[in-house]
């Protein structure tokens, strides 16, 4: 039922949006320029370097064997400057394990854009990080420990070449938008099909959210469309999340269907810190008259447990176990025991 819905989605539902960033962008900057020069308080320009390193010691074990290792699973290198109150750039550089080839670590343009933000305005151009990811990201709060669901399963990327409008409607209701070229960060735009989203985040009552998105880019009479949708509880430290993820014509591929639910909680021991956990159940769905789920090798259930110490302001330390049941009955379990580290210059 949910794919037959989706999948009649019109066309004509997204035009409004393509030709409505482009007003809100320029009557964003004619605010910001405006606001400016009544500003009695002189203001500064000035940037700063930022950086970031994911590191740690894993030890897994599967089918009888085992294999430990340090691992320095990534590095972000950048820079930020603010030109005006609300006018900013940044620029970050990842480093990162490509996952083929002979190379342990390859380098590549993270995120670089030009940002303007006020009270209600956030718009933002160039290699965008998409308001998606940061949601699910910031809910999930141990990306150094376990990439969140929306990315770790492929229902969605972290940055894109494009354009994200946001705009907070009321305390309690924020809409976002974005105009990308769908390729994500790793690649350039080779098909001219873009891809057009829309999330919606309402607070009902105190500490509870409510958050659904929906993103759609067709080609040749083929769309593929995802949606998701979570619910967050949050008071003083104490967060649990659970969220829904859909995505529709993989790739482009009639019939390439994926499905996951992901929970995940924090919870404070005291002000250094906080054990947390979370639960993944990823699967995708037989096309036409094959045997098995076209994704079958990657379909199973995630375990994630762990206790997060503050060493230090930017220094977290973290000792989790993970545990993976493969969907797929010939492949083994997999435990990991690991200790993240979280570098935050």
């Amino acid at each position: 039922m949910v794919k037959g819905i989706i999948s009649r989605s019109p066309d004509f539902k997204f035009f409004g949006i393509r030709t409505g960033f482009a007003f809100m962008f320029v009557a964003g900057l004619s605010l910001s320029m405006a606001l400016q020069g009544q500003d009695p308080v002189e203001f500064k320009p000035g940037g700063k370097v930022e950086a970031r390193i994911f590191t740690g010691f894993i030890t897994t074990f599967a089918d009888g064997e085992s294999h430990s290792k340090f691992d320095l699973g990534r590095a972000y290198l950048g820079y930020s400057y603010n030109f005006t109150r609300t006018l900013s750039g940044r620029i970050v550089y990842d480093v990162a394990d490509p996952a083929v080839g002979k190379l342990k670590f390859t380098g590549m343009l993270k995120f670089g854009y030009l940002r303007y933000k006020t009270d209600k305005w956030t718009i933002s151009g160039g290699m965008i990080p998409l308001p998606e990811y940061d949601y699910t990201d910031k809910m999930w709060g141990y990306r150094y420990v376990f990439k969140p669901s929306h990315d770790e399963y492929g229902f969605g990327v972290s940055a894109d070449l494009g354009l994200s409008v946001s705009y907070k409607i009321a305390p309690w209701l924020l809409a976002d938008a974005i105009l990308v070229n769908g390729e994500g960060f790793k690649l350039t735009e080779s098909d001219s099909t873009l891809k057009t989203g829309l999330g919606i985040t309402v607070i009902p009552v105190r500490n509870v959210s409510l958050h659904g998105y929906y993103d759609r880019m067709g080609k040749d009479g083929t769309s593929q469309q995802s949606a998701d949708f979570m619910v967050t509880y949050e008071n003083k430290g104490l967060v649990f999340s659970a969220v829904y993820h859909y995505l529709a014509n993989t790739g482009l591929i009639v019939g390439r269907d994926l499905r996951a639910l992901s929970f995940n909680g924090t919870v404070p021991v005291n002000a250094k810190t906080k054990l947390f956990g979370r639960y993944d159940f990823v699967s995708s769905v037989r096309v036409g008259i094959e045997d098995e789920a076209w994704n079958l090798n990657k379909d199973g259930q995630l375990f994630v447990a762990g206790i997060e110490f503050v060493l230090a302001p930017g220094v977290n330390l973290a000792p989790n176990y993970q545990g993976w049941i493969p969907a797929d009955g010939d492949m083994p379990f997999i435990s990991r025991f690991c200790i993240s580290l979280d570098l935050k210059i």
